[in-house]
């Protein structure tokens, strides 16, 4: 079986074939391979995606702190962040918990394949209130 990358002449009468491969093609063809595993590699080794696939349970010590720095919005439900100032979004809304809060896993729910924790807050400004937020804004105390 012969591969042929570049133009040949082949004539019955000839006899014989001319399947001289196009070198820049063969190079060419080889960086993309070469180029694309090292994207992969490189875009697909997120540790701290990795470090979020944690899972948690009920009664587990937990510290509250947004992974974009800030503070973590709790609320009354699973699945209930909303940025809006409206009157029924701020009748859901618990507390708003500083970085560092500590608190206690009460359960776990995934929604629209988000994962929401529970959490009673044990300091703070929160102190004494139960509510939701995401796991991304959760990482094990300890």
């Amino acid at each position: 079986m012969s591969i042929n990358f570049g133009n040949s002449d082949q004539s019955s009468t000839s006899g014989s074939s001319n399947t001289k491969p196009n070198s820049m093609a063969l190079y060419g063809g080889i960086a993309a391979v070469v180029i694309g595993g090292l994207g992969y590699f490189l875009i697909g080794g997120n540790s701290q995606t990795e470090a979020r696939n944690i899972s948690f349970s009920q009664g587990q010590e937990v510290i509250i702190e947004n992974p974009n720095g800030g503070l973590s919005h709790i609320t009354a439900g699973p699945g209930m962040m909303s940025a809006s100032v409206s009157e029924e979004d701020r009748e859901q809304s618990i507390c708003t918990a500083q970085p560092g809060t500590h608190g206690k896993i009460e359960e776990v729910q995934v929604i629209d394949l988000l994962s929401y924790v529970k959490v009673t807050m044990t300091d703070g400004d929160c102190e004494g209130k139960s509510g939701w937020t995401t796991k991304t804004n959760i990482k094990i105390a300890g």
